[in-house]
């Protein structure tokens, strides 16, 4: 699977009031942990004071991100951005092989 860098951000503070209470519900209920075939969430970062956050995840393809995330973008006007990114370990043994 491909690490990816996902990042978000409210279109509105009024969204993000909105989905705060949603993720509120998300996580009380048991949902936080449920997966997604070909998704992993490593780290999951909020940083409300500017209506944006972070994930690090592991996943098959953007087409599964889209269906982790997409309900979130709809619901809660929500854009999101999917960099693929390399491990310190990955990045370190592609040094080594072009030297």
């Amino acid at each position: 699977m491909q690490l990816y860098v996902v990042t978000w951000k409210f279109q509105s503070s009024e969204y993000q009031t909105f989905a705060g209470q949603a993720l509120k519900e998300y996580v009380e209920n048991g949902k936080f942990d449920h997966s997604y075939e070909g998704y992993e969430r490593l780290a999951w970062v909020h940083t409300p004071q500017d209506g944006t956050g972070t994930v690090i995840c592991k996943a098959e393809n953007a087409a599964v991100l889209y269906k982790v995330f997409g309900p979130w973008r709809d619901n809660f006007g929500m854009t999101w951005d999917y960099k693929p990114g390399l491990s310190t370990e990955e990045l370190v043994n592609l040094i080594k092989e072009s030297a």
